[in-house]
């Protein structure tokens, strides 16, 4: 060996502690960057910090209720607006309060799930047991175009001559988008006598979102039914018909039929899929028309028997869809026509019972796997070849991964009974996956942040995984740019993320990182060691400590302590007080040397923390360390 005394390692550069979570593998065999064990931090360029905090958005709750669904609606003038859904009742943000849309009250049964989806400016909801509504920021109203639900009537209308022979009547609903629905029954058949026919048309509930009706007739004595006038209004009560049979418009409509009561709800080519729980078939909306639902729009996956779709996703040109446990499926679409769509079983024993945990990243489709029942992690699909040899998808070939492998662990401890309450969202390329954790959690209480910028300085992952506390999450969305969430717990507030404080709504953030256990150089892997210092680089954060901790050895002990000065040494901006303080820039960063006293052994491992303390934060840039060697014994 080169020197038996003050070994630095590593010995020309720093260890930067970007690596991320790996709690499967032995704390002394993981990589140098990587941690056994952390929480509340986040690692960017090279370091390791702790995260940003949370704040109320809306500062008077909504009530004491959970947060059932949080989406932002956005329409072509660019403006957008925040829909949070709680006790089944649709509120929308008004600057920091949630007001209640009136016609949206206890729509849904209080404490269900609520899936949305966007398309031609309105935001459309269900809760998989319910009537599926949609907004347009005043507008709340019937997804789909029903048709009335009460049958017109004909009589001799008071005036007028030349209709005669036997009629039947229909009528018809027009929405806001000018889209027509089903015909409604019949009326009994009239006879008419060289006179007009007052007909009695139904008024739709301002539920419907009708804004036109449409009056079909047959021919004397015929049975197609053609159109007769359109009335422009949703108030009048009756029509005095004088139509002859040559003047008579178009057919009725067949087949406009209405969504189910979707269980998931996706965009993509134009149309809306979704998965019908009452028979579990995906079933779409026509080209351009988000509103009709025809009979045959539907596809069937397998046997039907155990293949119960659960999510949607969509993957290059295709729909992915996971079933529950050991199934997933692609629709490949070469085109918009349906006659063209192919499904493809992909290469995976992988399915999920995870809606809200589906989610884009790079070019694959990530979501909470499961297999025989078990969540294994979160698997990520990709295309031709099992991730990360990512191609081109192609109709054959898909296959998917999990993602998650090195905190298996922790997946195992995320409550398998509620795994539909699992969900995500990608914000600046990271994923926010919220879950219950522990095996008595039947609330989400821990998010996971998936990092797949690949900004490490190492290089040696491509991706990492932190846990966060604190943040009992229900469901994301990001309005304004910014990052929120809505809470798990019954308060009835949304919080903003990543705010540039360090408290969680005026509570501290327990912010703590281990590294593994190093041992050294190369070969001294079995020699006893006098431990001599640790050198730090870290950043001056404010007028405040760290708490640096080091033990030996797998010691599960809290280990020997030291305090670490983070003050950058002169007033910080924004602390300062004019005539009192002196202004001066300091410092951003400082490098340290603390000497670790009488620490033998084989093996040190170092722990840094914020102090669980109000405002306060560390930052990490890199360490090494230097040690004596001893010998072999």
């Amino acid at each position: 060996m080169a020197r038996s005394f003050d070994v630095v390692y590593p010995p020309k550069d720093r260890i930067h502690l970007d690596g991320g979570l790996n709690n499967k593998y032995d704390p002394q065999i993981i990589l140098d960057n990587e941690t056994p064990s952390c929480m509340n931090v986040i690692f960017e360029n090279g370091s390791v910090e702790t995260r940003p905090g949370t704040a109320k958005l809306n500062t008077t709750s909504v009530g004491s209720y959970v947060c059932e669904g949080l989406y932002t609606r956005h329409d072509n003038t660019g403006s957008e607006s925040m829909c949070a859904w709680y006790n089944g009742s649709l509120f929308v943000l008004a600057a920091t309060t949630f007001v209640t849309v009136p016609s949206a009250q206890s729509i849904y049964t209080a404490g269900g799930r609520i899936y949305s989806a966007e398309y031609q400016n309105y935001i459309f909801f269900c809760n998989s047991t319910n009537i599926p509504y949609k907004y347009n920021n005043g507008d709340f109203t019937r997804h789909g175009i029903y048709p009335p639900q009460s049958t017109p009537t004909a009589a001799t209308a008071p005036t007028g001559t030349g209709l005669t022979g036997e009629y039947v009547y229909k009528v018809t609903y027009v929405n806001s988008g000018l889209v027509e629905g089903d015909v409604s029954t019949a009326t009994s058949t009239f006879t008419a006598a060289n006179e007009n026919i007052r007909v009695t048309i139904p008024t739709a509930p301002a539920s419907y979102g009708v804004i036109y009706r449409r009056i079909y007739r047959t021919e004397a004595g015929g049975t197609d039914f053609k159109r007769v006038t359109t009335v422009t209004n949703n108030t009048a009560t009756t029509y005095d018909d004088a139509v002859a049979d040559v003047d008579l418009g178009v057919d009725a409509p067949t087949d406009q039929g209405v969504p189910p009561n979707y269980a998931a709800v996706l965009y993509h080519q134009a149309r809306l899929f979704v998965i019908d729980p009452g028979d579990y078939f995906i079933k779409y909306s026509e080209i351009g028309n988000p509103y009709v639902f025809k009979a045959l729009s539907f596809i069937r996956l397998g046997n039907n028997c155990g293949e119960i779709p659960k999510t949607l996703a969509v993957f290059d040109n295709s729909i992915m869809i996971n079933c529950q446990d050991n199934n997933s499926w692609l629709i490949y679409m070469p085109s918009a026509d349906d006659a063209d769509w192919i499904p493809v079983r992909i290469k995976t024993t992988y399915g999920s019972n995870s809606p809200f945990a589906v989610f884009n990243f790079k070019d694959r489709v990530m979501f909470a796997a499961t297999e025989n029942s078990k969540l294994i992690g979160f698997a990520a699909a990709a295309g031709d070849a099992i991730d990360p040899n990512a191609t081109l998808l192609t109709v054959s070939n898909a296959g998917s991964n999990t993602k998650s492998d090195v905190i298996e662990p922790d997946i195992f401890d995320i409550n398998e009974s509620y795994l539909d309450q699992i969900s995500a969202i990608v914000y600046k390329q990271k994923a926010y996956i919220t879950v219950p954790y522990g095996g008595s959690q039947t609330t989400n209480n821990r998010i996971y942040v998936y990092d797949y910028s690949i900004e490490n300085i190492s290089k040696s992952q491509k991706f990492t995984w932190s846990p966060w506390s604190g943040l009992n999450a229900n469901q994301f969305a990001i309005y304004g740019g910014k990052l929120y969430y809505g809470c798990s717990d019954d308060v009835g507030h949304v919080y903003e993320m990543l705010t540039s404080t360090y408290n969680d709504s005026g509570a501290a953030i327990d912010s703590y990182y281990w590294t593994k256990e190093f041992s050294g150089g190369g070969g001294h892997d079995n020699w006893h060691k006098d431990f001599r210092y640790i050198n730090i680089l870290y950043e001056l954060s404010g007028t405040y400590f760290m708490d640096l901790f080091y033990r030996l050895d797998s010691d599960l002990g809290v280990g020997n302590s030291t305090q670490i000065d983070l003050n950058p040494g002169s007033s910080t901006w924004g602390s300062m007080r004019w005539g009192l303080d002196t202004w001066e820039p300091g410092k951003q960063t400082r490098e340290s040397k603390v000497f670790l006293g009488n620490s033998r052994g084989k093996r040190i491992q170092f722990k840094f923390t914020n102090q669980n303390t109000l405002n306060q934060k560390f930052k990490i840039v890199g360490i090494n360390y230097a040690y004596n060697l001893r010998g072999k014994r």
